[in-house]
């Protein structure tokens, strides 16, 4: 039995949708694999280890072939399984697509994005919850008037008094980032 194994992923750089990026041939067995007889003198499943690098060879114009520790070969019988695991092919695999400038362009947007919002969120994380209203970038001039003891705005940009209903979403969202400064150790 001879195991060829190649990439997991058709793709350089999976993304959000690794699943279907899967390479299907990542690993392909091949049960009547036909190898020289010369092998035989060469393999022996007492010598196969889990531990240790076990016997290597090159199959002609294939690669490196390892002995896998799935062989029961006894070569004093000549019975049993040979099993080999390529490890390097001298074959250039043309498994991997070449990203598309628009899939590179995605993805660098991708890691921008994701850049940008956890630099958002460690700002985010250095504000005290009193002055949350005032320095987080979505709150800034949407409120004129705060709460002293609390930091909760009572009026919008335009003077006019936040209703009952907004101040309790307000101290809803002030909560939650407490939280968040808690779970964060701060």
């Amino acid at each position: 039995e001879v195991r060829i194994y190649d990439h997991l992923f058709t793709v350089a750089e999976p993304t959000e949708l690794w699943e279907e990026e899967l390479n299907s041939k990542s690993e392909v067995v091949y049960g009547n694999a036909i190898v020289d007889p010369s092998v035989r003198d060469l393999v022996d499943y007492r010598d196969v280890d889990v531990w240790k690098s076990n016997t290597a060879l090159q199959f002609e114009r294939m690669g490196y072939f390892v002995v896998d520790i799935d062989t029961k070969f006894d070569k004093d019988t000549g019975k049993g399984k040979l099993v080999f695991n390529r490890t390097v092919s001298l074959k250039q695999e043309a498994t991997i697509k070449k990203l598309t400038k628009a899939q590179e362009e995605t993805n660098a947007a991708r890691r921008a994005k994701q850049a940008k919002d956890k630099a958002a969120k460690e700002a985010r994380m250095k504000i005290e919850p009193k002055n949350l209203f005032k320095e987080a970038e979505e709150h800034k001039g949407k409120y004129t008037q705060f709460d002293a003891e609390t930091g909760i705005p009572t009026h919008d940009a335009a003077g006019k008094e936040l209703t009952k209903s907004a101040k309790k979403k307000l101290a809803k969202e002030q909560n939650k980032h407490i939280n968040m400064l808690k779970k964060a150790g701060k």
